[in-house]
């Protein structure tokens, strides 16, 4: 009963999304990150002020250099997480074309006494069919 209720529930959803286009969606998205931002700031300036003792204004700065330190470590975090994909990327595409590359050597070893009579063949009907 409860993943019917889960499938309905995304059907409207996906149903709301492709009936506004989409746009309304983000931007209903992106104002209700903000306001929840702007709540969660507010609420470490107030628990900074009364846990701590501090003024307003310490409290917005401690908030502030808080902020930016969370975000530079999820940066930190993100950025480590894409290099090493982009690493391991790398190395697999590296892997496959030295397969192919492999792959297709040995398929010319095996085939280039046929390359080279083809390639015989079709020069000889070129020559005979200019003169």
């Amino acid at each position: 009963m409860r993943a019917s209720k889960f499938y309905l529930f995304v059907t409207f959803v996906v149903l709301l999304v492709v009936a506004i286009e989409g746009e309304l969606v983000v931007e209903i998205l992106s104002h209700t990150a903000e306001l929840l931002l702007e709540a969660l700031e507010m609420l470490l300036d107030t628990v900074f002020e009364t846990v701590l003792g501090l003024t307003p204004r310490g409290a917005q700065v401690l908030t502030a250099w808080l902020t930016i330190g969370v975000v530079v470590w999820l940066g930190s975090l993100l950025a480590g997480k894409f290099a090493r994909g982009w690493h391991e990327r790398r190395r697999r595409i590296e892997d496959n074309w030295q397969r192919m590359v492999a792959e297709a050597k040995a398929w010319y070893l095996r085939h280039r006494l046929k390359i080279i009579l083809i390639s015989a063949g079709v020069g000889l009907l070129a020559l005979l069919a200019l003169f």
